[in-house]
C-alpha cells in the first residue's frame, strides 16, 4: 500500500496541475512542466482538503463523510483533468514536457539525481525530530479516534473547556494528513513524520528548479550546478532550526516547511514571469495555500509580501529616476547591456 500510495502522490497531483496548466495556457506556445503540474495540483489538493477541514470543523460533518467527499472529488477532478490533458495532447503533443530538453553531460543531472535519493533515504529512514510545540501526530490520531474535527483536545483526549484559536482552527493540513491516513492503511506517524517530508523535499526541488530554469534557460550545466548547490545548503543547514536545511531533513511535514521550501521558491520563480496574466492564477494559490497550512497574520503572510515587494519593484523599475540611475550605469560600464 505504500507503494501505491507513492504512485499516487506522483501521480494524481501531476494530472490535476496539468490539466489547470492545460486551460490556463491554450497557445501551442505554452509548454506544461512537470514540476509546474505537479506543484499546482498539490495546492489544488490543499485547497480542497481545506474546504474539507471548514466543513468538519465548523459545519461539524464527521471525518468518515470527509473521507467519502475527499475520495469524490479527487475522482471527479482526476477525471476531468485526464479528458482536458488528453484532448490538449491530442491537439499540441509538444505542449507536455515531462524531461528537460536533451543535450549536455549527464554527469551533473546524475550527481543532482544521487543527492536527491540519499536525502530521500535519509528523511525517510531517520527517526523523526519532534519539532517544539508540533502535536501534528497527536491532531491526527485525535480526528481517527473521535471521527471528527478538532472534537477533543489533541494532547489530553477530553473536549475543549475554553474553546481554540479561531486563526489555528482554521489550519487545514492536518486534515489533509488525516485524510491520507485514513485512505491508506499507513501509520500516521510514518505518514506525517516520514512519508511527508519526503514529498515536500521533492517538491521544493521542482520549485527551485522552476527558478533555475528561468534563470539560466536551456544551459543545462547552469540549471543543475544552482541545483546541486540547493541540494549541498540543505546538507549544511541541517544543524540549526531555523535554517531551511534542518526545515527540509529534520520537519518537512511542519506548514512553516512547505511555505519556506514550496510557497516561497514557488511564488518567486512564478512573479519573475514576464507574461504574468498566465501566472497570477498560481501567485494566488500559494497566498491562499499559506494561509491553509501556516500560521500567519490573519492569513496574510510572507508570499503576499514578496509577490507585493516584486510587484512594487516592478513599478519602480519604470519610473525616471531609476532609469536615469540604469543609464548611467551601463554609460560607466561602456554600454554594456
Amino acid at each position: 500500500m505504500v507503494i501505491l500510495l507513492w504512485f499516487l502522490l506522483a501521480v494524481g497531483p501531476w494530472l490535476i496541475g496539468a490539466g489547470v496548466w492545460a486551460v490556463l495556457g491554450r497557445k501551442a506556445s505554452n509548454l506544461v512542466h512537470m514540476t509546474d503540474a505537479w506543484i499546482t495540483g498539490s495546492l489544488c489538493c490543499i485547497g480542497l482538503a481545506q474546504v474539507l477541514h471548514l466543513l468538519g470543523a465548523f459545519g461539524h460533518l464527521s471525518l468518515s463523510r470527509l473521507l467519502m467527499l475527499w475520495r469524490v472529488s479527487l475522482a471527479v477532478l482526476g477525471i476531468l483533468a485526464l479528458a482536458v490533458v488528453a484532448v490538449t495532447r491530442h491537439r499540441h503533443r509538444e505542449r507536455f514536457r515531462i524531461l528537460p530538453q536533451k543535450g549536455g553531460s549527464f554527469l551533473l543531472p546524475g550527481i543532482f539525481l544521487l543527492t536527491v535519493l540519499f536525502q530521500a533515504v535519509y528523511v525517510y529512514c531517520m527517526p523523526a525530530v519532534t519539532a517544539p510545540g508540533d502535536i501534528t501526530v497527536e491532531t491526527l490520531h485525535s480526528f481517527l479516534a473521535t471521527d471528527g474535527i478538532y472534537l477533543v483536545n489533541p494532547l489530553t483526549g477530553q473536549a475543549y473547556v475554553q474553546g481554540m484559536s479561531l486563526r489555528y482552527k482554521i489550519l487545514g493540513l492536518p486534515t489533509l494528513y488525516t485524510l491520507l491516513a485514513a485512505s491508506f492503511p499507513v501509520d500516521g506517524a510514518v505518514l506525517v513524520q516520514n512519508l511527508m517530508p519526503v514529498v515536500v523535499l521533492a517538491g521544493s526541488y521542482m520549485a527551485y528548479y522552476r527558478i533555475a530554469r528561468l534563470l539560466f534557460g536551456s544551459d543545462l550545466r547552469k540549471k543543475y550546478l544552482f541545483l546541486i548547490l540547493v541540494g549541498m545548503i540543505f546538507w549544511c543547514g541541517e544543524g540549526a532550526v531555523w535554517l531551511d536545511g534542518y526545515a527540509a531533513l529534520h520537519g518537512a511535514w511542519l506548514g512553516t516547511s512547505i511555505r519556506n521550501l514550496v510557497l516561497l521558491p514557488y511564488a518567486l520563480s512564478l512573479g519573475l514571469e514576464r507574461d504574468l496574466r498566465r501566472t497570477w492564477p498560481g501567485m494566488v494559490l500559494c497566498v491562499l495555500a499559506e494561509a491553509c497550512v501556516c500560521w500567519t497574520f490573519n492569513g496574510l503572510g510572507t508570499c503576499l509580501l514578496l509577490l507585493a515587494v516584486m510587484g512594487a519593484v516592478y513599478k519602480a523599475a519604470g519610473w525616471g529616476p531609476f532609469l536615469r540611475l540604469r543609464a548611467r550605469i551601463l554609460e560607466g560600464e561602456g554600454g554594456r547591456p
